[in-house]
């Protein structure tokens, strides 16, 4: 009895319990950052399991399309849900972890185009691909809202890279390494990446205000994924994924 007593009280003093199970979605489609047919379910799949192991944590994945992913996470149905980028909209009901990777977006459209992503009058008038569920970029998030940029929402990256070819669509906005899959994936040679960045942001996990563990799993997440970049390991899986 002593000895687990023990137990119990050294699990408490690092704020995880051995029992703590958290079942967290993600979904596809999202190289090299969540997809089932990458290595580890892509970069960040892996960077929320290695932390979540370290902090001695049980993870339970789930894989569903983005939106409802989403709403599933907000409904209390999912502890949490990654990798997700900050808005005002989400910074409502969402508690958000320590930035999992920083990504730069860049524009994709088709050469020629003369669209630049620091010039934000050549996008007025133009249509974004922009994926359901996804957030735009916060510079062309005015614009959307004004209506100086118009938008299309298909379910996938992927689409919108066909979208694009087909002039259904002038560019699409994603982060280098993603924009750069999706077009070897779809064997685009007719599209290339914007020289100017649109901006940054940082990439979370995320669990829903009012759900019971969600103090408890990004608490799980944060202490696990400092102790992976006080190791290395963390240096080691982004260069793996993104070599």
């Amino acid at each position: 009895m002593k000895r687990a007593v023990g137990w119990l009280m050294l699990c408490a003093a690092f704020g995880v319990s051995h029992a703590d199970t958290f079942v967290v979605v993600t979904g596809n489609d999202y190289a090299p950052f969540a997809d089932q047919k990458l290595p580890e379910g892509g970069m960040t799949t892996e960077i929320v399991k290695r932390a979540l192991a370290e902090s001695k944590a049980e993870l339970k994945l789930d894989w569903q399309p983005w939106s409802r992913g989403l709403e599933e996470t907000k409904a209390a149905r999912f502890a949490g849900t990654f990798p997700y980028l900050k808005t005002p909209e989400r910074e409502v009901e969402f508690l958000y972890s320590q930035p999992i990777y920083t990504i730069e977006d860049r524009l994709f459209a088709k050469p020629g185009s003369n669209l630049d992503a620091a010039n934000l009058k050549t996008l007025e008038g133009k249509k974004i691909c922009l994926p359901l569920g996804w957030a735009p970029a916060a510079k062309l998030a005015p614009m959307l809202k004004s209506g100086a940029l118009k938008q299309d929402q298909p379910k996938d990256i992927s689409t919108c890279v066909k979208m694009v070819q087909a002039g259904r669509a002038d560019f699409f906005v994603t982060d280098q390494f993603q924009g750069n899959a999706a077009l070897q994936a779809a064997g685009a040679k007719d599209i290339s990446m914007g020289a100017s960045t649109v901006g940054s942001a940082t990439l979370h996990l995320i669990a829903i205000k009012s759900g019971s563990q969600s103090k408890a799993l990004l608490d799980a997440f944060n202490n696990g994924l400092a102790a992976l970049k006080k190791s290395g390991e963390y240096e080691r899986i982004v260069n793996k994924h993104t070599k």
